[in-house]
């Protein structure tokens, strides 16, 4: 059978050579032909949507043996997904449950969204209403302003949101005049360590909703000749993804989850941060295991990016999978877990491996990331440490700033350094022998420890 194509999205990255060119032979073929131009005069559909998030911090499992503490929307990482309808009028409802600000950003309204839900304050519940107007595969976030909007996103406070359209179908379900057979919905996110890392792309995970190799340890139940839509979304919040299924070719892959972008049998789609892509494919009729990897093996798949399909003439089908991770119970601890990260604090040794100094070295520690690196340091009695900020949107106050301090809640003596801005330095002298725990008082998540011998 011919598949006709209405549209075909090429990407090629800027600076190179024929780039120029290219675009231009582009904007030549889009007059000579012109594809469809979409409805901007979306109509109200009638229905009003109410979504609400809750933003507060706690511990969810990476798995049986992985704690990560950081933050949340609705108790999970990644959180909530949500679908609605071109043409609905969507009101999202953020509460603020923890005791800093948080915001959001919403990828899937074209509207002022800061203004109403950025910089929500805690304790406080804000909202915004915007109408549906595109249809796609969307990512939110958490966004209260500035410096703020990387930091909690890395954090965990992200999520999907899809806008199923009003009218035509996806290229497959046109084809075969049925609808998917499954439904999957998958958001790609990673974690990392601290600050350092963050800035550097350096990922500890990567996974696929919310939990390491999740479909490795539950295979996703398929049958041979399923018609399978992908919802796709790479939530970073750093890396680029490749995702791909060993063993099949994907019939149609619609660019940003809109009907109107379609590409045709590809072995891959590329995906920046908040990418995404509904992929179409049709399971091939021989029985057998699909592998679902981002094809950057050593940064990602090898990091817990990785699933499998199982494909069987007699299996009970996973109709649908969401993008949402493991909901957490607001009780987990440390001591459930092998090891536990924190972005912002020490988490277990093995992950924030205190770092010695002796008598006579330098001690620095960065502040970078909304976190001290290294996050504990053991010195002798009479040592020196300075803090360097290297976190550099150091504009405006509290959550939306990169402004940091050192000052000790817990040890021997009372100490402080300066409020510091991007690039500027202070120093303290720690005399008396003991553990001293500190904070930045802009951001009091972010703590270290200078253990004193």
């Amino acid at each position: 059978m011919i598949r006709s194509v209405r549209s075909q999205n090429r990407h090629f990255p800027a600076g190179t050579p024929i780039f120029a060119a290219l675009g231009a032979l582009a904007f030549l073929a889009a007059c000579a032909q012109p594809g469809p131009v979409p409805d901007r005069d979306v109509q109200w559909t009638g229905e009003t949507v109410t979504l609400e998030i809750t933003a507060e911090r706690g511990m969810v499992a990476l798995d049986e043996h992985v704690g990560y503490d950081g933050f949340t929307f609705n108790q999970t990482i990644p959180s909530e997904q949500f679908i609605v309808q071109q043409g609905d009028s969507v009101r999202m409802i953020l509460h603020n449950e923890d005791t800093v600000a948080h915001g959001l950003s919403v990828h899937a309204a074209d509207a002022q969204t800061s203004a109403h839900v950025g910089n929500v304050p805690p304790g406080e519940s804000r909202s915004v209403t915007f109408l549906a107007k595109y249809p796609g595969v969307f990512m939110y976030h958490c966004a209260p302003g500035g410096h703020g909007i990387m930091m909690h996103t890395k954090a965990g406070q992200h999520g999907m949101i899809v806008v199923e359209p009003a009218d035509g179908q996806y290229g497959l379900e046109a084809e075969l005049g049925r609808e998917p057979d499954l439904r999957l919905y998958f958001v790609q996110h990673e974690v990392y360590r601290d600050g350092r890392d963050f800035f550097d792309g350096k990922a500890l995970y990567v996974m696929f909703n919310g939990e390491l190799f999740r479909y490795v340890k539950n295979p996703i139940q398929a049958r041979p000749g399923d018609y399978v839509r992908f919802y796709y979304l790479n939530n970073g919040p750093n890396l680029t993804s490749t995702f791909h299924i060993v063993g099949g070719i994907f019939d149609y892959m619609h660019y940003q989850g809109n009907p109107q972008n379609v590409d045709i049998g590809g072995q891959s789609v590329t995906s920046g941060p908040t990418d995404s892509w509904v992929i179409e494919w049709q399971v091939p009729e021989e029985e057998g295991a699909y592998t679902l990897v981002t094809h950057a093996f050593g940064t990602q798949t090898a990091k817990g990016a990785i699933g499998i399909l199982q494909a069987s003439h007699d299996a009970e089908r996973d109709a649908v999978v969401r993008s949402e991770g493991p909901r957490s119970n607001g009780e987990l601890v440390d001591a459930q877990f092998r090891r536990v990260v924190r972005p912002f604090a020490p988490g277990s040794p093995e992950v924030d491996r205190p770092v010695h100094f002796d008598a006579g070295e330098e001690v620095i520690i960065e502040m970078v990331g909304n976190s001290y690196v290294p996050k504990t340091v053991e010195i002798p009695s009479g040592t020196s440490v300075t803090w360097v900020n290297e976190d550099v949107f150091d504009y405006m106050n509290f959550e939306q700033t990169g402004l940091h301090n050192s000052v000790v809640v817990q040890g021997p003596e009372d100490l402080a350094t300066e409020m510091l801005g991007h690039g500027e330095t202070d120093a303290l002298t720690f005399t008396v022998p003991g553990d001293y725990e500190y904070i930045c008082t802009m951001h009091p998540y972010m703590r270290g420890i200078v253990r004193v011998r």
